[in-house]
């Protein structure tokens, strides 16, 4: 799925993906690449999977 970064905390380590159907997904630090930070409007390429807390991004990455 393809996306843009709503917003990003590297404080918090964690941020939500807008998706292109228009529901927001979090991300987790841990499920970027190592030295990766997102930032607001980053279009990025992720995966989905369902938690018993909801869905969250997997296998993010940044389209350059």
């Amino acid at each position: 799925m393809n996306g843009i970064v709503n917003w990003y905390s590297d404080k918090k380590k964690h941020g939500l993906i807008e998706g292109k159907d228009g529901t927001d997904i979090i991300v987790h630090e841990q499920d970027l690449p190592f030295l990766t930070i997102l930032h607001a409007g980053d279009h990025v390429r992720y995966s989905v999977v369902k938690t018993i807390n909801g869905c969250k991004a997997t296998k993010v990455n940044q389209i350059i």
